[in-house]
């Protein structure tokens, strides 16, 4: 069986376009008298200083209302999530090398690595020899 190459992104590290230009997705996090002692979103481990931190950001607004420019947790000059650990449900749904990804990384002029080709193997049995692209297109 040939192996197909691994196309790239393989990983978020030093990007993190998908954290600009959205608003913050922590704002779901901001306490709601509503709510009470149950917020129906937030994890139960949130440190209080992280709820502190969204609380006084957000001042009683909604996610849709809050600043777009990048999310509360973006770190700007590492490129990632300062909370990663604790990140919203739509930034864990977020498919690294999915659709949305690739296309707002080519909107963006993200270099992306060149495709890394696995190992060929027949029937299980590793050859050795490195796949091409040319190889995985049948070309």
């Amino acid at each position: 069986m040939t192996a197909l190459p691994v196309l790239g992104p393989e990983s978020c590290t030093g990007c993190g376009h998908c954290c600009e230009g959205i608003g913050s997705p922590v704002a779901i996090y901001a306490s709601r008298r509503v709510y009470g002692d149950q917020h129906p979103f937030r994890p139960a481990d949130l440190p209080v200083e992280l709820i502190a931190e969204i609380d006084d950001h957000f001042a009683g607004l909604v996610r849709g209302q809050e600043p777009q420019e990048r999310c509360l947790w973006f770190d700007p000059t590492l490129r990632k999530c300062r909370h990663y650990d604790y990140r919203p449900p739509l930034c864990r749904e977020y498919e690294l090398g999915g659709r949305a990804c690739l296309l707002l990384r080519k909107e963006r002029g993200v270099n992306e690595p060149e495709a890394s080709a696995t190992d060929l193997s027949i029937g299980g049995i590793n050859t050795g020899e490195k796949a091409s692209v040319a190889d995985a297109s049948g070309s």
